[in-house]
């Protein structure tokens, strides 16, 4: 998948064991995530807005949930 070429991602490196992208609407607090196969956590934020950190299975988690849709109203 080409993923410079989705609409809202910049900084993008995605290797066969990483991937590092910032998700860009405004460009005034950009965030960006961190996922790693080799780390178990999984690095959301930025330096205006702080990091967080999840486990790859709490990560997962709410993956799924945004997936089926729990939060599509308030988009």
């Amino acid at each position: 998948m080409n993923f410079e070429k989705i609409e809202g991602l910049k900084n993008v490196t995605v290797t066969n064991n990483r991937a590092e992208m910032t998700f860009c609407a405004n460009c005034k607090s950009c965030p960006a995530i961190d996922i790693s196969a080799d780390s178990d956590k999984v690095v959301v934020g930025g330096e205006e807005e702080g990091y967080t950190e999840f486990t790859k299975e709490q990560f997962a988690l709410f993956m799924d949930v945004v997936k089926k849709g729990a939060f599509d109203k308030y988009l």
